[in-house]
């Protein structure tokens, strides 16, 4: 008579998956005939023997006792082998047996989360860890648990805005141009530059003390994650506006740390980005015409609250004729920057790469961040620039 098969599985270096195509394997010979979870051959008189698969540990107390087994190892064995609890703690990985079980849990109490069986491939970082003999799997990775995952929605254009933190009152304390100042306004041009250190920023738009930096749809950089992708933008962003801040503003020292906060959105259609842009665009030029009225106002002599009464629930026709009657401000011919904001993309030019021994210089083309005061809102600005919502 035949030895019966017994399919144990036991904690070791084989996950989940590996269990389960092995009991497939075993099931494709022709002995599993009843779908009931034991193997048995199809000859009458034939032992059966149950086989069992792995399981999860059910969440709770119970649970997390013990340390979570990394892997499954699936192998086969006949009766008269040494007992699977002997195999299995043979097999035990050398970092969780010879730790005494009170290193296994925090503070010798059971751990919160239990560790995951991930899968263990080539490019994880607990693989490069494990191949230069680094710190694999010690007691204290468990805290990488309570990280979240912030990877952004794939397919998606990323938008990450920054905006300036109380530049109101950072405004007054520099003594900037009230409605607005072209010094200001030409550094956080400069500032947005640092699209040059992000080949993926296809496009960005910026106002008063903010900025819009348009990822594309396709984009991995720093596998999207959220967190990643802000915090870089927004050091990178204020690290140059203090650096470059004396080129712009050289008469002004610097009095305040300058702050940003920034936010990441994903819209799914190039009609979404479209209409973020455009609604960034149109703010632009309400809060412009604002501000111009307002401040030509206070300049006057009216009084803060006196302004905002005359010009409370106003429309554009007739914030234009004041301007003109009462200022002589045409609004139509005040510089494009202010009514517009600033687009950046990036245009080809020829730039010089290094000199020949003779002194003369070697010309390459280019794609350079160059700042446009444009109409994106419409048609024109699209279907000249195709490649920006290019796939």
């Amino acid at each position: 008579m035949p030895l019966p098969l017994v399919l144990t599985l036991e904690s070791h270096a084989c996950s989940y998956r590996h269990a389960h195509i092995a009991y497939r394997a075993v099931a494709s010979l022709g002995l599993n005939t009843r779908g009931t979870g034991f193997l048995s051959n199809k000859t009458a008189g034939s032992s059966s023997l149950p086989c069992v698969l792995p399981q999860r540990p059910a969440p709770g107390p119970a649970a997390s006792t013990r340390p979570y087994p990394h892997r499954y190892l699936c192998r086969c064995s006949y009766p008269n082998e040494q007992p699977a609890s002997t195999a299995s703690a043979a097999h035990t990985p050398t970092h969780l047996a010879d730790k005494p079980s009170s290193e296994k849990t925090v503070g010798g109490a059971a751990p919160v989360f239990d560790h995951p069986a991930a899968p263990y491939d080539a490019a994880s970082s607990r693989a490069r860890r494990a191949r230069r003999g680094g710190m694999a799997n010690s007691k204290y990775e468990y805290v990488k648990q309570y990280e979240l995952d912030d990877t952004l929605l794939p397919g998606c254009w990323i938008v990450i805005r920054i905006d300036g933190k109380g530049f109101t009152k950072f405004s007054d304390l520099h003594g900037f141009e009230k409605p607005n100042d072209k010094r200001a306004l030409d550094l956080m041009d400069e500032c947005a530059r640092v699209m040059n250190e992000f080949p993926d920023i296809r496009l960005a738009y910026g106002e008063s003390d903010e900025y819009s930096f348009v990822l594309a749809r396709n984009t991995d950089m720093y596998g999207r994650r959220a967190s990643k992708l802000v915090s870089l933008l927004v050091s990178c962003f204020t690290a140059n506006y203090v650096t470059r801040w004396p080129a712009h503003l050289p008469d002004t020292p610097l009095r305040a740390t300058p702050m940003f906060d920034g936010r990441a959105v994903c819209y799914p259609l190039d009609s979404n980005l479209r209409d973020y842009l455009a609604w960034r665009q149109a703010d632009t030029h309400i809060n412009n015409q604002y501000n111009t009225c307002f401040w030509a106002l206070v300049k006057s002599g009216k009084t803060s609250s006196e302004a905002q009464a005359t010009l409370r629930g106003t429309q554009a026709a007739f914030k234009n004729e004041l301007l003109f009657r009462d200022f002589g401000i045409n609004y139509a011919h005040l510089p494009e920057q202010f009514k517009k904001g600033s687009v950046v993309v990036r245009q080809k030019a020829l730039v010089e790469v290094k000199r020949r021994e003779d002194g003369s210089p070697v010309m390459r083309e280019r794609a350079l961040p160059t700042v446009l005061h444009v109409d994106i809102i419409r048609d024109e600005f699209w279907k000249a620039n195709p490649h920006l919502l290019a796939h």
